[in-house]
């Protein structure tokens, strides 16, 4: 987790510092925090997000939900906060196809288990991306587990732990890894796998 980032977009500070901290202590360390649509919208246009966790009601708004339609049409993983919980609030946050939807007040299991309801909702696509990368580049089978741990910005040492594998095991894979892909970096790895489904026939 030691890339991974989130973004929160949350207009009440308090609401939106307890969430950091339920985060960090679930091991993630690259949090960013706004509170306007606006921002947001930069944040996520120009930067790397790995998962947003938006407040559907900002500035007396929906602006939320607009938000929510970004990250579906860029592809980052993202589930809903509300204080509402309403049918209509439901149906409209559905529409925009959210990883999770949480209601507040809430628990640190709550977000632990939307965070992971997220990503995992999330994997589907990978999974065929990391077949079609299998495939182009002759990786093995250990060498796709790999990958797909790198996808998720987990470090050399992370992966090891997951695979139970030494550090240098896990590097040496990484090299055949890089050289199989033409890469010198977990982000051109990242690059490659999304050019390669890209260009699926």
């Amino acid at each position: 987790m030691d890339s991974f980032e989130i973004l929160i977009v949350e207009d009440e500070l308090i609401i939106a510092a307890t969430l950091e901290e339920m985060l960090r202590q679930l091991g993630y360390k690259h949090i960013k925090r706004c509170k306007t649509q606006s921002k947001a919208s930069r944040i996520l246009t120009t930067e790397r997000i790995d998962l947003a966790i938006l407040d559907i009601n900002l500035d007396g708004g929906q602006e939320g939900l607009e938000l929510g339609g970004m990250c579906h049409e860029k592809g980052i993983p993202y589930f809903f906060l509300t204080s509402y919980s309403d049918r209509k609030t439901l149906l409209d946050a559905k529409d925009k196809k959210p990883g999770s939807y949480v209601i507040k007040p809430f628990s640190p299991e709550e977000i632990m288990v939307a965070v992971e309801m997220t990503l995992m909702h999330s994997q589907p696509e990978m999974v065929d991306k990391l077949n079609k990368a299998k495939e182009v580049f002759e990786l093995s089978a250990r060498e796709v587990e790999i990958v797909e741990l790198m996808a998720m910005r987990l470090s050399n040492q992370e992966i090891g732990e997951k695979l139970f594998l030494s550090l240098n095991t896990v590097k040496y894979h990484i090299r055949h890894i890089y050289a199989k892909m033409d890469a010198s970096t977990k982000q051109q790895v990242i690059e490659r796998i999304d050019s390669t489904w890209m260009q699926k026939s």
